[in-house]
């Protein structure tokens, strides 16, 4: 019977994982190239990791690169079509005949090739992974702007995994009583994170640290590690940090949780427990050394950030000036909440200048986390039906989300952001939320499990409804924001 409804669930997920593609197929097409998020940018270092090349300055765009961007790049994203003649979008130069576009390629090229690319300094392995993506799609006859799609449908796979990964997580921890191992996959499947949508190295984040956090359950749950469990868990932890460097605070706090328990695992098995934790530091260290060293000799540092944050303009504040910040004051600690998970939920993506969003969905994000996150740390303290490791595990989700959380109010007040039109000196808070993808399915599980807290006396059942109901106004607001997206005819709708 038991296997039966296990089963039955996993058919569920698999078809959750289906219908998460496609639903990131749909936006990805809907959107043209390149987007607001630095798409170029992206783009740019994927081309070059396909030939084999790591940067190793922070230079102007590549010709190969300006090849695409020049021809597909839509002025949708940052123009008003009030800037053009007859207050209208001109067609796609790639529709238009060699004649009429060639003018506006040489005017656009220019403009373009002074372009530095500042993200040259990131860790390497989204855009190796997309280059080699962008490989097999030319090698089955894939050019042009089709070529450009394919990379973005790479997140399509992503995202199936993703979910597949969110029910294995629920299931490891054994809170199928309360909805979780439906209600976490259901909300991973319809999260409106618009950076799924285009090319960016956040997109394998959540993939990436997901496999992490699955390890350090797996570290809290036994009393005796396998060899084969530290070295997932190191090549997880390389994985995650060549992904992208703002998963350093969520990588930080699952080390911990591991050298905890194997602290506590050392008085009775002191062999193995150690063998598996050297594994561990020699999978995850050797591969993040390689890369500290490469950036230290390129870069100038290990982490490659000191060169770029100068080409924003930010330098770092005195501790003195730190506590002058509004983000110490109600208001401003609301502001940096609200607008930080609101772009965690919906990313950040821009439209004829304006960032896609509808206050009132912001408010929901904003106001359902909070009362929820709240719900789930009563939940974890009181809820007297958890085991030891189930609240281990929740709390480690808990502490992954606030050090995401922590390191962004950390750079909020650390740096003054110079001429940087976002954060600015006007507004000086970091709140980009697509930084914290790879703490989705923490957060997720935390999200449902403060549903399911508040209604354990109802059923399960009744959490998976609210889940329906809190992901149908999702969809429908990201619809609703996204609408006019779907009528350019920049998009692969339109080829």
């Amino acid at each position: 019977m038991f296997g039966a409804v296990c089963r039955k669930q996993q058919l569920l997920i698999v078809l959750l994982s289906v219908v998460a593609a496609v639903r990131v197929f749909i936006f990805a097409a809907a959107f043209p190239f390149f987007s607001s998020g630095d798409e170029d940018l992206h783009f740019d270092l994927i081309t070059q990791y396909s030939a084999g090349r790591l940067p190793r300055t922070f230079d102007v765009l590549t010709n190969e690169s300006l090849s695409f961007i020049v021809p597909y790049a839509s002025p949708e994203f940052l123009q008003t079509p009030d800037q053009f003649p007859h207050a209208q979008f001109p067609p796609p130069l790639w529709k238009q005949s060699a004649a009429e576009a060639a003018r506006i390629i040489e005017v656009t090229k220019a403009a373009w090739e002074k372009e530095i690319n500042w993200e040259s300094s990131q860790p390497p392995l989204y855009y190796a992974f997309a280059g080699f993506w962008w490989r097999i799609g030319q090698y089955i006859g894939l050019t042009q702007i089709e070529s450009l799609y394919w990379i973005r449908f790479l997140n399509c796979l992503l995202i199936s995994i993703l979910v597949w990964l969110g029910y294995v997580v629920v299931r490891t921890i054994g809170l199928e009583h309360l909805g979780l191992s439906i209600g976490v996959p259901l909300l991973l499947a319809f999260m409106p994170q618009d950076v799924l949508y285009v090319l960016s190295n956040d997109v394998l984040s959540p993939v990436c640290f997901g496999v992490v956090f699955l390890c350090a359950l797996q570290w809290l749950k036994t009393h005796r590690p396998s060899v084969l469990l530290g070295v997932l868990t190191g090549l997880a932890i390389a994985a995650t940090y060549l992904t992208k460097l703002s998963n350093l605070p969520l990588l930080t706090v699952a080390i911990i949780a591991i050298t905890a328990k194997w602290l506590q695992m050392l008085r009775h098995q002191p062999g193995v427990t150690t063998l598996s934790l050297i594994l561990t530091i020699l999978c995850a260290g050797v591969p993040i050394g390689g890369w500290m060293l490469w950036s230290k000799l390129h870069f100038g540092d290990v982490a490659g950030s000191t060169t770029a944050i100068a080409l924003l303009t930010w330098t770092p504040k005195p501790l003195a000036d730190w506590w002058r910040h509004p983000i110490f004051s109600p208001q401003g600690l609301w502001t940096f909440w609200s607008e930080v998970i609101a772009r965690f939920w919906r990313g950040e993506l821009m439209w004829q200048n304006r960032e896609l969003s509808w206050r009132v969905a912001d408010s929901f994000y904003a106001i359902s986390s909070l009362l929820l996150f709240c719900a789930a740390l009563i939940g974890i303290r009181q809820h007297n039906m958890l085991s030891t490791f189930q609240r281990q595990a929740l709390f480690l989700a808990a502490l992954t989300f606030v050090a995401a959380l922590a390191f962004f109010a950390l750079l909020s007040v650390w740096f003054d952001f110079g001429q940087c039109i976002y954060p600015s000196r006007a507004h000086p808070y970091f709140t980009s939320g697509r930084l914290m993808s790879g703490a989705l399915i923490p957060f997720a599980l935390l999200y449902v499990y403060g549903i399911g807290y508040l209604l354990r006396r109802v059923g399960p059942v009744a959490p998976i409804i609210v889940v329906v109901g809190v992901m149908t106004f999702a969809t429908v607001s990201e619809i609703f924001i996204n609408r006019a997206v779907f009528v350019s005819e920049h998009n692969w709708f339109h080829l």
